[in-house]
């Protein structure tokens, strides 16, 4: 049921957008009349955001991209915001939201040189759900650019929201049992990685097998074949690490322990051409040195600065085996304290957002 007053809406498509989203809410709730409806599309977005949610703060799955489903979605909750984030755009839910009077944001816009030009091929459609749009905040220079020609309006790039994210959170009791089970034996984290890119990750692990491996799959229910492959134990099935060179965090929510545990993370979704990359502000925020894969156009401005201020390292496989051995020694402690100092000035988007927000209500 609608709950009574204000009510802001956010979307976000799925688990690393809703994670995104948290901080926001947060600033959003400190009006204490005030209620946040978070809609994704995914079971493990809801499920994450079930555990995690303030009070009035609650989820709900977005309905279908029809005019009738949305009609009835929009009717019933009838929010006094309505707030899109990155990328996910559902045309008959804006048309619908716009009809009704409903302020319209698009917060944290990002999108690659391929969504753009897609867009472009199809310019009157783009133009009407652009413009439906009563403000739209760009995560960077290349998004604010291309949505500026489509939104036929000047778009401000105010940095990403992910770069103002709190370090994750860690349960320390957990990390001191898992690090006496594992030992002193130095640490290399993969993270985030996908399917498409496990065989380079396998073929990692085997070059390094003097080296505990913790692998922490994007997609937990990947978890179960990459344990199967590797012979490792696995998280969700309350296996321990102890006689292993692997373990396996199949579960969700614990990117933090996996960080506070590591010597250095290699992040994945940028292995494979088919892969457009992940963000490394995580790992830089922990404290890890971190190196990614070739594959990051979903984040090329970020990795840019990152690489000009020698905070990350892209490589290959064969120069992240290295670049592995280099950052369990401390040859990358440098590169460390220069990605913890770029993270703590990569700030002011939350603020930026939160302002043209209450100003839209």
């Amino acid at each position: 049921m609608r709950p009574p007053g204000e009510l802001i809406w956010l979307h976000g498509a799925s688990v690393g957008e809703t994670q995104m989203l948290r901080p926001l809410i947060d600033r959003l709730l400190e009006k204490p009349d005030r209620h946040v409806l978070v809609t994704s599309g995914t079971r493990t977005s809801a499920d994450l955001l079930a555990e995690q949610l303030p009070e009035r703060a609650f989820h709900q799955y977005l309905p279908l991209d029809t005019p009738r489903a949305t009609a009835r979605f929009v009717a019933y909750w009838f929010p006094n915001l309505a707030v899109f984030a990155e990328s996910e755009l559902w045309p008959n839910l804006i048309w619908t939201t716009e009809r009704a009077g409903i302020p319209l944001a698009l917060i944290n816009a990002r999108m690659s040189d391929g969504s753009i030009a897609g867009w472009h091929k199809r310019l009157p459609l783009a133009n009407s759900v652009f413009g439906a749009f009563d403000t739209i905040l760009a995560a960077d220079r290349r998004t604010a650019d291309g949505i500026s020609d489509l939104a036929i309006r000047t778009v401000p790039d105010i940095g990403s929201l992910k770069f103002d994210a709190d370090a994750l959170g860690v349960d320390t009791d957990e990390r001191d049992r898992l690090r006496e089970q594992i030992g002193d034996r130095p640490i290399w984290l993969a993270a985030s990685t996908h399917e498409a890119e496990e065989a380079v990750f396998r073929r990692m692990r085997d070059e390094l097998s003097d080296v505990f491996m913790i692998w922490l799959p994007r997609h937990p229910a990947r978890g179960p074949a990459i344990a199967d492959a590797i012979k490792a134990p696995l998280r969700s099935a309350g296996e321990r690490p102890t006689d292993a060179n692997a373990y396996v965090m199949d579960t969700m929510g614990e990117m933090g322990l996996a960080l506070a545990l590591a010597d250095i993370c290699v992040l994945g979704g940028s292995f494979d051409p088919s892969l457009t990359g992940h963000n490394p502000l995580e790992a830089a925020r922990a404290g890890v040195p971190v190196v990614s894969g070739p594959y990051h156009a979903s984040f090329v401005d970020l990795y840019r600065r990152m690489v000009d201020t020698n905070s990350v390292r892209i490589a290959d496989e064969d120069e992240t085996l290295s670049l592995i051995r280099d950052g369990l020694s401390g040859k990358l402690d440098e590169m460390v304290t220069n990605a913890t100092q770029f993270a703590a000035n990569s700030s002011g988007s939350l603020n930026r957002t939160v302002r043209e927000l209450e100003q839209l209500l």
